[in-house]
């Protein structure tokens, strides 16, 4: 089974990875803004998804976090916003990958697949 972090504040994210992720092949763990993340309060996962934009911490600076740490920094980072533009930024912090928002489920499926395989 592969773990999927999704690190939104959006229920309607949180839900829709959720159920494009199911079990029994995959496991996800919602967090609603990065703070467990940036404290070390989590198991490391195959992935993680993060939102650009979350209350309190910008999903980039968690990108840049984890990514220069030596447990989570090769694990694949997507990076999610509603801009396009984001693609550069999330590039420049350190993400494996970029998905504009909304998504759709052959879209996120793929990218998921294609670094956890």
């Amino acid at each position: 089974m592969k773990k999927i972090i999704v690190i939104d504040d959006d229920p309607a994210i949180q839900d829709s990875v959720s159920l494009i992720f199911s079990p029994p092949d995959y496991e996800v763990i919602v967090c609603p803004n990065g703070n467990n993340i940036l404290a070390g309060e989590f198991e490391i996962p195959d992935i993680f998804i993060i939102d650009k934009q979350l209350p309190g911490v910008d999903g980039l600076e968690i990108c840049k976090h984890l990514k220069t740490h030596e447990a989570t920094k090769n694990v694949p980072v997507i990076m999610m916003s509603a801009s396009p533009a984001m693609s550069e930024f999330s590039k420049a912090a350190g993400a494996e990958d970029f998905i504009e928002k909304p998504y759709s489920v052959k879209q996120m499926r793929g990218l998921v697949a294609k670094h956890t395989a």
